[in-house]
Parts: structure tokens; sequence; C-alpha cells
């Protein structure tokens, strides 16, 4: 169904201008440049949204240069879960009906980076993890935390403006009940995303690392993955609802997961703003009360559904199985196009699985 647009009624596109001085008066265009291959054109247009700015709150300190930031620390974790300089994640590749989501492999001087940081911010800022093992002080459970936002956060920029920019190539979209929809989820995520930053910001700034609730568990053995994402719970370990993404009043509030590995141990951070405990502490709760095995059980399913931002030891995933490997992806393509239904997959994350993440670990 298509809105009615008067040529006088001011632009959904919110420039502030009327429609028939904005978008009313450009004509479409292709979307994806057909003079290169598919998978070619789509990078081509990714590359176009791509956003390169230092979020850091100090701006007077900045250097002129940004930098590819590794949102994973490269020398610390990738080398220990990469084999060759290269490490596996999961990518999407287009076909002729839809996105297919495989294992594929990054060079690890690419692989989790973004444009986020300029070089100063990126070497100082992350010092007290890049240069020192993790001992579980306040300072490295904030910058460990305060890194996945801020992977997260610039990934929601580029996302808004990827739409932005469907919208100025193809104007007609601007009719459209799903386009406008969709920009308006956009505007939301990144409202809720400018308190968690102010939040933090002002942490980073002050050096008030307690204002984040970090809970910490650990795991004898040789892990095989690493983590740094964050994202919206939508349900508890119990199956409650958390957050509830389809309600545009509600504040969302973010959960921080690190995964990574040190010396023979696997640690695993969950964190969260100490303001949104009365939201977490039942998921606390719960994480701590599960046995060992257990929590590994719901990290194998949290990972996929939740975490885009995953590496793999490529050796590892070679040895799964055709059908682990398709469970795994299917999980993980299912959440990420949202095809599949929330109550399946992440309102039961206790649920068996045929893959494991966490052979090398110990119970």
């Amino acid at each position: 169904m298509n809105n009615k647009i008067g040529r006088n009624d001011l632009c959904p596109c919110k420039s502030g201008k009327k429609y028939k001085k904005c978008h009313g008066n450009i004509q479409d265009q292709p979307v994806l440049d057909p003079k290169i291959p598919l998978e070619s054109a789509m990078k081509k247009r990714i590359n176009e949204s791509r956003i390169k700015h230092c979020i850091h709150p100090n701006k007077s300190e900045c250097s002129v240069n940004i930098i590819r930031a590794h949102s994973i620390q490269n020398n610390r974790i990738l080398t220990r879960i990469g084999e060759k300089g290269e490490v596996y994640m999961v990518k999407a590749s287009p076909t002729k009906i839809r996105m297919k989501y495989n294992f594929k492999r990054v060079g690890r001087s690419v692989a989790t980076t973004f444009t986020g940081f300029c070089g100063k911010h990126d070497t100082n800022l992350f010092l007290p993890v890049e240069v020192t093992d993790y001992s579980g002080t306040d300072q490295q459970k904030f910058m460990f935390a305060y890194r996945a936002f801020s992977f997260e956060y610039h990934k929601k920029l580029e996302a808004h403006n990827a739409h932005k920019k469907l919208g100025d190539t193809k104007p007609s979209l601007m009719k459209s009940d799903q386009y406008l929809d969709l920009a308006e989820g956009y505007d939301l995520g990144i409202n809720d995303s400018l308190r968690h930053k102010g939040i933090l910001d002002d942490a980073l700034l002050n050096s008030k690392y307690d204002i984040i609730e970090t809970v910490e568990i650990s795991f004898d053995g040789h892990a095989t993955i690493a983590v740094c994402s964050g994202f919206y719970l939508e349900y508890d370990i119990k199956g409650n609802q958390l957050n509830r993404l389809d309600d545009p009043k509600t504040i969302m509030k973010i959960l921080l997961l690190n995964i990574f590995p040190q010396d023979d141990k696997m640690h695993v951070l969950f964190s969260w703003l100490k303001e949104d405990d009365a939201m977490y502490q039942g998921f606390k709760d719960q994480l701590l009360s599960l046995s060992k095995n257990e929590q590994l059980q719901m990290l194998n399913n949290m990972i996929p559904a939740y975490s885009e931002n995953t590496v793999y030891n490529p050796t590892f995933i070679d040895a799964w199985s055709e059908k682990e490997k398709k469970q795994y992806l299917w999980r993980f393509e299912g959440t990420a196009m949202e095809v599949l239904s929330d109550t399946y997959i992440k309102s039961s994350l206790l649920n068996k699985t045929d893959y494991n993440l966490f052979q090398g670990i110990q119970t």
C-alpha cells in the first residue's frame, strides 16, 4: 500500500523541504550498478554508506586519520583464534532469490574492523586491555563493554545511512509504508543508542568505570571462537520477555557480550548499565544458577541468534559435519533476516543444538 503525499506536503525524509522540491523532484535510479557483477555491486553500495568518524567524546584530542579499528583485539585474540593470518566469519552473499549466509575466511587485518575511531583514540583508549592481561578490574570490564557498544553504535549509524541513501537513489520509496517504517525503526534505534552513549561517554571522561554491571564466567580449555557484540536481549533464560522490539515507546536496554581466550581459559563477560539493573537482574540470577554445561548451551543458542560480530577458528569449523554447519547457519540466517519466530529461537536459550561451539572447553 502506498502513502499519498501531496506535492506541498513536507518530504518524508525529514529534510524540512516540501516534497515537490525534495524527493518528489528526483527520478529513480538503479539501486545497484548494472555494469558489474551482483556481489561486487552490493559491496560497492555498502562501501558508499560507510561512515568514517571518531565517536570518542573528546573531539579536541582526535588525530586526523580515521583507522580500521578492531572490535576484537588483533594481537591478543585474533592471533589465537586464527590460522595463517585468517579467521572464519559468517558473511552474507547475494543469490537471485535472497541473501545466503556462509562461513568465509577473512584476513585478521580486516576482521571485526570498523571506522569509528581515529588512530590516536583507538591506540590510547584501549591500552588497559591491549597491553595487559585481563585480570577483571573495573576499568578493563568497562573498556571491553565500551568497545562492544562503540562497534554496535557505529554499525547502526551506517545502517541508517545506507537506508537513507537507498531512498535518495530510489525516491519512489518515500511512498512505501515498509520503507518509512524501517526509517522510523532506525531513528528509534539510534535514539536508544544515544542514551547509552551519553552515559558511557561521561563515565569514560570521568573514569567512572563502575557505572556498568558485569557478570563474568570463565571456563577452562581452549576457546575456538571470540565475540564482541551488543544487542537488545528479547527474552531471558526462562523465556520471559525483556526488551519489546515491537513497542516504539519502550526504551531499549543494551546487553554487551564479550568472549575471548586468555592462557588456557575462556572468559565470558555480560555487561549492562547499572541503571538498567531492574531489567537484567533476573537474567543475572538465572545465568549464575546454571551449571557449566547449561551456561555453554545457552551461549550455543545466544551467539547465532544475537551476535554477527563473531570469529571462529577455521580448522574447528571445517571439522563440523554438513548437518552441524547447516543448523548453525540456519539459526544465524533466520534471526538475521527475521524469518524465524522469536519464540522458537530467542525465547528458548537452553534448547539442545546439533552443533557445539565449545568442544575444547571443560565443564
